[in-house]
């Protein structure tokens, strides 16, 4: 079987992360290293407080570990500005939360292009002609 000569498109290498100080000081990450490769689905499960939700926000340059990189498509998402990061995480992250918390009152279309104005700053006739390629339903 060939190896795939690809870099991943998601490494997080020798990741630490901790809350609380002193004799309060949890550690939610310790020394924690994945390799997600371009095209890859991958599940995260365990129990309630092992570390999936600290280890996807570290991921995703929402938390800053304590130690260790995370390289997403080839960039040190720590090595970046806070701006750029954000502006990373618009164009390539996305996020379902346990609590989705999506509008009652919008379709799944509307969500949709909702995510596309204010994350890409489209207007409101290219995010209806964008949405429509993955909702063609009128919802």
């Amino acid at each position: 079987m060939l190896e795939d000569p690809s870099p991943p498109a998601l490494r997080g290498r020798h990741l630490t992360r901790s809350f609380g100080q002193g004799e309060t000081r949890a550690t939610a990450l310790h020394d924690v290293s994945l390799e997600i490769g371009g095209g890859q689905i991958a599940l995260l499960m365990g129990p309630s407080g092992s570390g999936k939700s600290t280890l996807l926000a570290v991921l995703s340059g929402l938390l800053r570990p304590d130690a260790g990189e995370v390289l997403a498509l080839g960039q040190d998402l720590w090595g970046l500005s806070e701006a750029e990061r954000e502006r990373f995480r618009l164009r390539h992250c996305g996020f379902i939360f346990q609590g989705y918390n999506l509008f009652a009152s919008l379709t799944a279309r509307q969500q949709l292009e909702m995510v596309v104005r204010w994350g890409e700053g489209a207007s409101a006739r290219e995010a209806r002609g964008r949405t429509t390629k993955c909702c063609p339903c009128s919802a």
